[in-house]
């Protein structure tokens, strides 16, 4: 209603959003497609216009880092009521005052916030200089999606727009207050003065001069006892070198580095056999996975976070690069723009680009970094810190096994982000040099279960790829039985083995078919002691023409 961002007829956009996805033109990034992906999984029986929306929702959560605080809030604003994205108790108290002060807006008052306004430049420039000192994105967002909660219901169209935007610039100055000097701070506060005046966000209502009689004395009594000798707080713990995964992932760098030559052929034979099926078009192919490289490499010497901002730009704009045929020029340029100073993009290719990032110094990589406004360094720091163990390693390698290595590790060190199939997707080619996952802990079942996947002819997967639908009662007690995340070991195992037997047999749509279907049975396997016997019967039809459930109960004991 004020933000025009039309889109259209909503089967229309869903029919364009799924083609992107599956496309083998990499037109989105591994991790939008890998969202889309699960996102239309769950949502499979609802509306388009429900699809559309949770879909607009959940890749401005995947892009989060890459987009200012108001288009993130223009397209996740729809949930935020209901899925909130910001802990409004950690904002500062002039903050929450601001935006309780947003939420009693009038339509006078908004009206009033909708009226142009212009900074002087002094003003201007020492606001962008405490930008770049101050990290508040998290401020500016929990602003931008209440003004779009607020200001909708009293002004719509350009108005209601403009008013939004003026809300956003006052979240902005706030935020930044302890860097701007009074003077500067007054001027960039002016446009919201009127409707909102800055002496009722210094001070909250009614504290009066009894309250602060009562707080003095209550200060005073406590200030006259003795506290107790605390005891020491050990130091927190720091964070694990690559996430929560830490573990696998050094495995995984120890044992990569000592593969023979057999084995790598295996692996090369077995990514090729896993992309028949996969459409791989979409991960991140040789030009992005060297760029990605060359940005480890060239920042090793600066800090984390700086590594981050800069591994995330690189991570864009290398995507653009690679698609900058099948982009329009907006696109191209908005995604390029950190780089357009430091490398030109006319004629360039994403080899091109890989090789150029490798002339960079450390002020330019800072300055790279700095066209980033945020990023979540929880989870970029861990995949810098996997590539950097692995950069030696890597630059002696081909470009096909740099690339396999690169998609095996992103998924150790994400593993648990990634559903069990695109997590097998990734790693199937290390899946017997390198095991990732424990027989031990799988039961005999799912053994047998899997065993019988490394089995399979070429008609049983033709039976396994065959289209099939559940019941929503049957489906309901499914996801109920496997709610814990216990299921998902054995369903990783299923998915693994079906990435490994499945391409010899069947390539294509129908193999990655296959594949699901397999990797669906290792979920009902696992989940086998919390379903009646009538609801895994009717789970397991869709694989029973292919592996029979009975062939999988324990062999009877001969007397």
């Amino acid at each position: 209603m004020v933000t025009k961002e039309g889109i259209g007829e909503p089967g229309e956009s869903l029919r364009s959003i799924q083609e992107a996805i599956r496309s083998s033109e990499g037109r989105l990034s591994e991790p939008m497609a890998r969202a889309g992906e699960a996102l239309f999984e769950a949502l499979e029986k609802k509306s388009d216009e429900k699809v559309v929306s949770a879909w607009e929702a959940v890749s401005a959560l995947v892009l989060r880092h890459q987009l200012s605080a108001l288009k993130f809030a223009a397209h996740y604003a729809p949930f935020a009521a209901l899925i909130p994205v910001s802990d409004a108790d950690a904002l500062d108290p002039a903050i929450r005052r601001f935006l309780v002060a947003i939420e009693g807006l009038s339509a006078d008052r908004c009206e009033t916030l909708a009226k142009p306004w212009r900074l002087e430049h002094a003003a201007s420039r020492a606001l962008l200089q405490a930008v770049a000192k101050r990290r508040s994105q998290n401020i500016e967002e929990a602003v931008a999606l209440g003004a779009l909660a607020a200001i909708p219901a009293h002004l719509k169209g350009d108005a209601g727009w403009a008013a939004v935007r003026t809300l956003v610039h006052g979240g902005r100055v706030l935020s930044r207050r302890p860097d701007l000097s009074t003077g500067e701070f007054a001027v960039l506060w002016a446009p919201l003065q009127d409707a909102i005046p800055l002496e009722s966000l210094d001070k909250s209502a009614g504290d009066t001069g009894k309250r602060k009689l009562v707080r003095a004395a209550v200060t005073k009594a406590i200030e006259s006892i003795k506290p107790p000798k605390a005891a020491p707080v050990p130091p927190p713990k720091a964070p694990a070198l690559f996430g929560p995964n830490s573990g696998e992932v050094a495995a995984f760098v120890k044992a990569v580095v000592e593969l023979t030559p057999i084995q790598w052929l295996r692996v090369l034979d077995r990514r090729q056999l896993v992309a028949s099926v996969t459409r791989e078009g979409s991960s991140e192919p040789a030009g992005v996975v060297r760029a990605l490289l060359a940005a480890i490499e060239g920042t090793k010497e600066l800090d984390t976070f700086t590594r981050c901002r800069a591994f995330a730009a690189v991570e864009r704009a290398s995507f653009a690069v690679e698609a900058k045929d099948r982009a329009t020029h907006e696109q191209l340029v908005h995604q390029y723009k950190p780089f357009a100073e430091l490398i030109p993009l006319d004629g360039l290719t994403s080899d091109e680009f890989a090789k150029r990032l490798a002339t960079l110094n450390a002020d330019d990589w800072a300055q790279v970094a700095s066209s980033i406004p945020s990023v979540n360094e929880g989870v970029v720091a861990p995949l810098v810190n996997a590539g950097t163990a692995l950069l030696d390693f890597l630059s002696r390698r081909s470009d096909d096994e740099a690339v396999a290595t690169w998609h095996a590790v992103s998924a150790l060190v994400r593993r648990h982000h990634l559903t069990p199939i695109k997590f097998a997707a990734s790693y199937a080619p290390f899946a017997s040099a390198i095991p990732a996952t424990s027989a031990r802990a799988r039961g005999a079942m799912v053994l047998r279960y899997v065993t019988a996947i490394g089995r399979l002819g070429g008609s049983q997967c033709e039976q396994l790829a065959q289209p099939w639908q559940l019941s929503d009662e049957i489906s309901n007690a499914l996801s109920q039985a496997m709610k814990d995340g216990s299921a998902r070991p054995a369903e990783e195992a299923a998915a693994l083995a079906a990435m490994v037997t499945v391409p010899m047999r069947l390539s294509g749509s129908a193999g990655w078919a296959a594949v699901k279907t397999a990797a669906f049975g290792g979920r009902v396997i696992a989940s086998r002691t919390r379903l009646t016997p009538e609801q895994i019967e009717a789970l397991w039809k869709p694989i029973q023409t292919a592996i029979p459930l009975a062939s999988l109960a324990a062999p009877k004991v001969r007397h």
